[in-house]
C-alpha cells in the first residue's frame, strides 16, 4: 500500500494533526496572544469539517482527510489564526453546508434551510461580501441538493434576516442607523479588478495554493465521479460550484481575499481529500507527499514571519 494510502486511512491521522495544529498555534502566539477565542472557533469549525465527512459520507472509505486537510490548510495560512473574525466565519461557513447538504431532496426541509442560511447570516454581519455567495447557495440548492420550493426560498430568506432582526431592535432602540448603513453599503464599493498589490505576500500564496489543490481536486473528481453514489457526486458538485465562484471572485475583487480563502479551505478540503484519499498511483503518491512538503514549508516560513 502507497504512503499516501496508509495515512490517509489511518486512525491515528486526525488526533496526530490535531497535536500538530496545537503546536502550529502556540508558536503563533495561542498563549502569548491570548488567542483562545480564535483557538475555540477553529476547534468548533474542524469539528464540524469531520460533522460534515461523516454525515454525508463523503469519502467512500474510513478516511479523516476531509477534515485533516481542512486544518492542514487553515494553520498554513498562520495569519487567518490572528483574526477572531475569520475565524468565526469559518464556524459559519461549515455550518451552513452541514445544514444545507441535510436537505437534499427534501421538498421540506425548511428548517435545515433556515438554519444553513441564518449562518450565512451571521457570516455576512461578520463580513458583508458573504452575502454574494447567496445566489450561489440559490443554484447549489436548485441543480445539486433539489430542494428548492417557493417554501424553502422563502425559508431561506428568513433566516437570511433572522441575525439582523436582533440588530435591529438595538439599532430602534438607540435611534441610529448609520451602523447598518456603513455596514451593507460596503457592498457597492469595488476595488480594482485582479488588483493583488493590496494582498500580502504569505496570504498570496496560500491563496495560489489552496487554488492548486481545488484544480487537483476539481479535475481528479470529475474524472472519477461515477464510482460514487448520485447523492455523494450533487455534494461534491456544490464543492465544485462554490471553488469556481470563490476563485472568480477571489480576481475580480481581491481585497475580499481573507473571507474568500476562508470559503475556498471549507469547500476545497473535501476535493482535495477524495483526490488524496482515493488514488493509488506512484504519480499521485509522489504528488502526495509534494502536497505534504508545500504546506510544512509553507506553514514554517509563515511562522518565522510572525516571531
Amino acid at each position: 500500500m502507497l504512503l499516501q494510502n496508509r495515512i490517509s486511512r489511518s486512525r491515528l491521522l486526525l488526533p496526530s494533526m490535531g497535536l500538530y495544529a496545537i503546536a502550529v498555534w502556540l508558536l503563533c502566539g495561542l498563549v502569548t496572544d491570548h488567542l483562545w477565542l480564535q483557538f475555540a472557533c477553529f476547534v468548533i469549525s474542524s469539528y464540524l469539517m469531520v460533522e460534515l465527512n461523516n454525515s454525508n459520507a463523503l469519502i467512500r472509505i474510513y478516511s479523516r482527510m476531509v477534515s485533516c486537510s481542512f486544518i492542514m490548510m487553515v494553520c498554513m495560512s498562520t495569519f487567518l489564526l490572528q483574526s477572531s473574525k475569520g475565524m468565526m466565519l469559518s464556524i459559519c461557513v461549515v455550518m451552513s453546508f452541514v445544514m444545507a447538504f441535510l436537505s437534499y431532496q427534501d421538498k421540506y426541509s425548511m428548517g435545515r434551510i433556515f438554519y444553513s442560511f441564518m449562518s450565512i447570516g451571521i457570516g455576512s454581519m461578520i463580513d458583508v461580501s458573504v452575502l454574494f455567495f447567496v445566489p450561489v447557495m440559490w443554484l447549489a440548492m436548485f441543480f445539486h441538493l433539489q430542494s428548492m420550493t417557493l417554501r424553502t426560498f422563502i425559508s431561506s430568506l428568513f433566516g437570511l434576516i433572522c441575525p439582523y432582526w436582533f440588530v435591529a431592535v438595538y439599532l430602534i432602540y438607540t435611534n441610529d442607523i448609520t451602523l447598518a448603513v456603513e455596514h451593507f453599503s460596503q457592498l457597492a464599493v469595488f476595488g480594482k479588478v485582479a488588483n493583488f498589490s493590496q494582498v500580502p505576500v504569505s496570504a498570496l500564496v496560500s491563496i495560489c495554493y489552496v487554488t492548486i489543490l481545488s484544480v487537483v481536486g476539481i479535475i481528479h473528481y470529475l474524472r472519477n465521479r461515477v464510482f460514487d453514489k448520485t447523492r455523494t457526486r450533487m455534494l461534491y458538485n456544490t464543492f465544485i460550484l462554490f471553488d469556481i465562484f470563490t476563485i472568480a471572485f477571489i480576481i475580480l475583487q481581491p481585497q475580499h481575499y481573507a473571507t474568500m480563502l476562508i470559503i475556498l479551505i471549507v469547500t476545497t478540503s473535501p476535493l482535495i481529500a477524495h483526490f488524496i484519499a482515493l488514488t493509488h498511483t506512484w504519480i499521485t503518491n509522489l504528488a502526495f507527499k509534494v502536497i505534504v512538503a508545500t504546506a510544512l514549508s509553507l506553514t514554517i516560513i509563515n511562522i518565522l514571519q510572525l516571531i
